[in-house]
């Protein structure tokens, strides 16, 4: 974290080559050096620099010097990313946008930038965040002694968070892990506990994923955090699922909704969802079409809730009563409501399955190809392996045994890959 590389990056930022920026000003050699910082620029070629780079002066001086003011603001917007709605984080990014566009520290730079992939992730803007993170974090030269205790666990967090979303879940684990090595605040063991418990749970190791799971239960139960309690039973309530220990996923649903207040509506949006898929599982259809259909009624007065997913479970459902035309009459909704590459890799898939017990089997094989290859380059083992397993067995059916060989590899290689295996 030096002058150089702030240079750099901005100028990679900007689509620049060096030539671009050192042009008449000094050598190529010369910049090259800076850049790699091997040499310190004068304070007149960092002023030609910064106007070649179209950045205030200030942002190349005093890199090493932070404030007061700075510090508090990113306090204040820490504590809103962690404690606050969508809305007002977002509120306060736009009120402090000028103070944030070009800060002089590269400590306090660093740590905003750390800040605000969390709250890209908060208003479920991934793709930015991911950008963000690979553009920015990702290439920045780090002196871990140079960094505060507080940043190198932030950094460890974020690192951790962006390995979840993009599907590496065994890297996430590695992160969090680490965060709990360094980490004595109850309130970060438990958040980071719940967060293993969701790497593993989509690792598919649901044992582990309950062990970290009750961990975060219990110290939230100790800090009287509801909210973040009924997070716990929820995961915890979805593991006991996969295991087939209904009885002991509904009671955990149950205590979820004991400690609902009346602003917990995330909370119980998600409750009714997870009772749905318990209720999907034990075929008891129209039990499961009314939670859904709550969970759904709440998602609607939601900022920013993940509402396809419940949507997408209605139409599951329908298909599982065989009720084709009100299904169809959805797909259209369904679709609105798309978000990221596995919402559109589900989306194909349900329609691939639609097509299939519809008999419109050339439709069908082009779904479903379409969902798997999106599941490939965002994989998603459960999802993946109900694709796979699906035209495989359609594949070998129609005695097409070479590529349903093939399916079923794939299916082996995701799993493998997601249980660190390969």
């Amino acid at each position: 974290m030096k002058l150089g590389n702030r240079i750099k990056r901005i100028r990679l930022l900007k689509g620049l080559k060096q030539a671009d920026i050192c042009h008449g000003i000094i050598s190529p050699t010369h910049y090259s050096n800076i850049e790699n910082c091997r040499y310190t620029p004068s304070i007149d070629t960092l002023k030609l620099l910064a106007g070649r780079l179209e950045v205030p002066e200030r942002y190349f001086h005093n890199i090493y010097e932070d404030t007061t003011e700075m510090q508090n603001i990113l306090s204040t917007l820490e504590t809103k990313i962690e404690k606050e709605s969508v809305e007002e984080v977002r509120q306060f990014l736009d009120l402090h946008q000028d103070q944030f566009r070009y800060i002089a520290s590269i400590r306090q730079e660093f740590y905003f930038l750390l800040l605000k992939f969390l709250a890209l992730v908060k208003m479920d803007e991934y793709d930015i965040a991911f950008k963000l993170y690979e553009n920015e974090i990702a290439t920045v030269d780090i002196d871990e002694s140079q960094l505060y205790v507080a940043t190198r666990q932030l950094y460890s967090y974020v690192t951790a968070v962006y390995h979840f979303y993009i599907g590496n879940y065994k890297k996430s684990v590695e992160y969090f892990k680490k965060i709990l090595q360094l980490h004595e605040d109850p309130y970060m063991i438990a958040r980071t506990s719940f967060n293993l418990a969701l790497s593993h749970y989509h690792l598919c190791l649901f044992e582990r994923c309950l062990k970290y799971a009750k961990d975060a239960k219990d110290i939230y139960l100790s800090l009287h955090e509801w909210d973040k309690v009924g997070d716990c039973y929820n995961i915890i309530s979805i593991s006991y699922r996969e295991l087939h220990e209904y009885n002991e996923a509904e009671a955990y649903i149950e205590k979820g909704f004991n400690i609902c207040r009346e602003d917990f509506s995330s909370l119980k949006s998600l409750l009714h969802h997870n009772y749905a898929l318990v209720l999907l599982d034990k075929k008891q259809f129209e039990d499961a079409l009314i939670q859904v259909n709550k969970s759904i009624k709440i998602k609607k007065t939601l900022d920013y809730s993940d509402i396809f997913v419940s949507l997408n479970l209605r139409l599951e459902i329908y298909l599982e009563l065989d009720e084709i035309l009100e299904l169809r009459a959805n797909l259209q909704t369904l679709k609105s409501h798309i978000r990221n590459n596995k919402n559109e890799a589900s989306f194909l898939l349900l329609n691939a399955m639609l097509e299939y017990k519809s008999g419109n089997l050339s439709d069908y094989e082009e779904f479903i190809c379409a969902s798997i290859e999106i599941f490939k380059r965002h994989t998603d083992l459960k999802q993946m392996k109900i694709a796979t397993e699906h035209y495989a067995n359609y594949l070998a059916m129609n005695k097409k045994y070479k590529k349903a060989f093939e399916m079923q590899l794939l299916c082996t290689e995701c799993l493998k890959k997601h249980l660190g295996e390969i």
